[in-house]
């Protein structure tokens, strides 16, 4: 059984999707969470990182990364230790057995692995993004199209800060899924099939 490394749109229900794998593999699953214990390692606060982050965006590394545009002198070096180390950590996660990585360029940081499959989970039907992002976020439409927009803006700055590459450009994926027309359990059971080398 392979790896599987997930990069998905918000509100695609590629977090969801992620974690159904993980379960039904009997696999880890790695997102946000893996991040903070990084930094906590490194020693970073995240009070300090909020500090930094007028824009609160809730997403620990790219918080970083603001944080040494704030203050280049005195972070940046300790900014890219950390990013490292979280390659690092991912790299030997990916080492010791079969996992799911969610976000977080994992995609790109396990790019040369031929244990791992690399996926982008997007919806081309932006309305039911925006149904998904009312119903998981317990907002109102229109806030879920600004946190639609914010966290795409985010996510694809994050991505060309650590790689030099375009987030939502599909060569960087051994596949792409489409959840406007596919459900989040045929993405699970396309993607458990592809990481367990079977027919689906």
């Amino acid at each position: 059984m392979k790896s599987l490394a997930i990069e998905r749109e918000f509100g695609s229900g590629g977090r969801e999707i992620g974690k159904k794998v993980a379960e039904l593999a009997g696999i880890s699953c790695y997102d946000g969470s893996l991040m903070a214990q990084v930094a906590e390692t490194k020693g970073l606060s995240l009070d300090m990182l909020k500090e930094y982050d007028e824009k609160k965006t809730g997403s620990v590394l790219y918080n970083i990364s603001l944080l040494a545009s704030y203050n280049y002198s005195r972070n940046n070096s300790q900014v890219f230790e950390l990013y490292y180390e979280l390659q690092k950590t991912i790299k030997s996660l990916e080492m010791q057995g079969p996992a799911v990585f969610i976000g977080r360029s994992s995609t790109e940081i396990l790019r040369d692995s031929p244990r791992t499959v690399r996926v982008f989970i997007y919806s081309s039907d932006m309305d039911k993004r925006i149904e998904r992002i009312v119903r998981t976020e317990n907002v109102s439409p229109d806030q879920a199209k600004k946190m639609m927009d914010k966290k795409e803006r985010e996510r694809r700055d994050y991505f060309k800060f650590w790689t030099d590459k375009d987030w939502s450009d599909k060569a960087n994926y051994d596949m792409a899924l489409n959840t406007s027309v596919l459900s989040t359990d045929d993405c699970a059971r396309i993607l458990l099939s592809a990481i367990k080398g079977t027919a689906v």
